[in-house]
């Protein structure tokens, strides 16, 4: 696997889901994927484009950086997405920037961000 631009989660924390973490709490499967890079790229946006108050932070050609705020307490969340051309995987990893424990949103989020980008 070429190397994720992402770091692991940080292993004292409940508030983050990634693919390529190993933890049970922190683990999550990352998403197969096939064609072109343009059309994952694509249905990327369009994924993101189903959800409320997110806003793309930083773009890269393998490379997605989301910015998710909570709407009341204005919290932000970061989802990176990681196009993998050699497995065709789609990693990500979404954390919440404050707190402890998130009662599973980033989880959450990532599986509804699968179930959105499935239907594509």
């Amino acid at each position: 696997m070429e190397s994720v631009p992402f770091t692991h989660c940080p292993t004292n924390k409940k508030n983050c889901v990634s693919t390529i973490d190993l933890t049970a709490y922190h683990r999550i499967a990352p998403l197969p994927i096939s064609g072109r890079i343009e059309d994952t790229k694509e249905r990327i946006h369009k994924t993101l484009d189903q959800f409320e108050h997110v806003e793309i932070q930083e773009e890269e050609s393998h490379y997605v950086h989301a910015v998710f705020t909570s709407k009341w307490l204005k919290f932000k969340d970061d989802l990176e997405i990681y196009i993998d051309e050699n497995t065709n995987l789609l990693h990500m990893k979404s954390g919440s920037r404050l707190g402890y424990y998130d009662f599973k949103v980033n989880r959450n989020r990532v599986e509804q961000f699968k179930s959105f980008f499935n239907k594509q």
